[in-house]
C-alpha cells in the first residue's frame, strides 16, 4: 500500500494534483512527459506505478516538483492561489479530496458548510 501524506494523498494522487495544478489534460501531461495518456490515468487510478522513466522525464521537465510527487514531503515554490488551494484541501476528508481532484480542471472548491 502506498505512503499517503497529510492530505490523504497516494503517490497517484499526487500525481493528479500536480497535473490540475500545472492545468494540464491528461493528454497534455502525457505528451510533455513523452508517453501515452492511457498510462497517466492508469497511474491516477492507483492501477500502475510510476516507472523510474516517467520519474525521470517529470524530473526533466518539472524538477521541482518530483519530490513532492514521490515522498508528498518536498518544498515547493507554488503560486498563491495553489498554496490557498493546498491549505483548502486540509479541510476536507479523504472522499473529498478525491471527488475535488476527479472534478474538471479550475474546479473551485465549495464552501464547506
Amino acid at each position: 500500500m502506498d505512503k499517503k501524506d497529510k492530505n490523504g494523498l497516494t503517490i497517484a494522487g499526487r500525481m493528479e494534483l500536480v497535473r490540475r495544478l500545472l492545468d494540464l489534460t491528461r493528454k497534455q501531461w502525457a505528451e510533455a512527459l513523452g508517453i501515452n495518456a492511457h498510462i497517466i490515468a492508469n497511474i491516477e487510478y492507483g492501477k500502475q506505478r510510476p516507472t523510474s522513466e516517467i520519474l525521470e522525464a517529470i524530473s526533466d521537465q518539472y524538477p521541482f516538483i518530483l519530490n513532492y510527487i514521490i515522498t508528498g514531503e518536498a518544498e515547493i515554490t507554488f503560486t498563491r492561489e495553489e498554496k490557498n488551494f493546498l491549505k483548502e484541501l486540509e479541510h476536507y476528508d479523504e472522499d473529498e479530496v478525491k471527488e475535488i481532484l476527479n472534478s474538471k480542471p479550475k474546479k473551485t472548491l465549495l464552501n464547506k458548510g
